[in-house]
């Protein structure tokens, strides 16, 4: 039905523009909400739990030992001393990775007063900047097969850390293409014997959802709740685990932990892993360097830079082989 004559409804007063010589056709402002969401994963536990270090170069380097194996046998009474062989201890190293992000943002954009939450889109893009950074050092640390490589004169490429399957981690391959418990035992005892006491499993999603379809047995249980973690073992929602060595893990979920790759021998995984032993040296923290001005706009460079340690890597082992799920 046709508006009553010589009656302006809403549409007719519409939203705001400008007609012709600059003259306003429109008085109506629309309903823009004064909130912006950002979709994107932000959680980076390996980022944000891992130990800061400090890194003096851009190479750091660090030694691991071992004990001699076991002997049964006794010592005779009296016995001239005999020296033992020695082994020398083995030197680990990793080069930094600098991660990051420009931003220019237009001075008179900054002037205005936009809706969206941000009364300063400048400081919307270096909180994204910095989120980002974070993001692209936590894919790093779980890339499979990265090796660490060194920068040589200005005509090669920027260095790149090694990631924890560049650094040798013990490494188990998986029984099936699946997350299996069987794997997580017979990894769990490799690192028992070897002294290691983890303290977590960290699954890429699609594992971590195979992993509680092997807890509970059945592909369609829902609305699951660890009622009571009676002596800390796990029930049906798997959170904490206990091993059949008495290690307690922390089921942690990583959005950065890769499901697939091009090999089916090298093909990503899950990793058991004692944390205590994993550091992030950083040779610069995470930081905004203000640009000089070169024109009516305003340069920031977001950055830090940084390495990933292992004091030792049987500290952390995978089980790897498996494809998405």
């Amino acid at each position: 039905m046709a508006v009553g004559t010589n009656l302006f409804s809403t549409y007719d007063i519409g939203s705001f523009g400008y007609g012709a010589g600059g003259s306003a056709t429109a008085i109506n402002h629309e309903d823009f909400i004064d909130v912006q969401v950002i979709l994107g994963a932000t959680q980076t536990p390996a980022f944000s739990s891992f130990r800061k270090d400090r890194m003096r170069d851009v190479v750091q380097s660090w030694s691991v030992d071992t004990l001699a194996a076991t002997s049964t046998a006794g010592t005779q009474e009296g016995q001239t001393f005999s020296a033992e062989a020695l082994v020398n201890a083995v030197r680990l190293m990793n080069v930094s990775q600098l991660f990051s992000k420009g931003v220019r943002v237009s001075d008179r954009e900054r002037e205005i007063n936009p809706a969206g939450g941000f009364r300063d889109i400048l400081d919307k893009e270096v909180m994204k900047a910095f989120k980002e950074n974070a993001r692209n050092t936590e894919a790093r640390i779980f890339a499979t097969g990265a090796v660490g490589s060194a920068t040589g004169d200005e005509a090669t490429t920027s260095g790149r850390m090694a990631s924890l399957s560049g650094l040798g981690i013990r490494a188990s391959g998986a029984s099936a293409s699946g997350v299996f418990l069987n794997d997580i035992y017979r990894l769990s005892q490799d690192l028992f014997e070897q002294g290691i006491e983890p303290d977590s499993i960290w699954f890429a999603p699609a594992h971590k959802r195979d992993f509680f379809h092997a807890v509970t047995g059945s592909t369609t249980s829902v609305n699951v709740r660890n009622i009571a973690a009676i002596d800390n073992r796990f029930q049906a929602n798997v959170e904490v685990m206990e091993s059949p060595f008495g290690q307690l893990f922390a089921i942690i979920t990583d959005r950065f932990i890769p499901t697939s790759n091009v090999s089916a021998t090298t093909r990503a995984g899950y990793y058991i892993a004692d944390r205590s032993l994993a550091a992030l040296p950083f040779l610069r923290p995470p930081q905004m360097k203000e640009m000089g001005k070169a024109g009516d706009y305003t340069d920031v460079l977001i950055l830090h830079e940084c390495s990933l340690r292992l004091d030792h890597p049987t500290g952390w082992g995978t089980v790897s082989g498996l494809t998405a799920a």
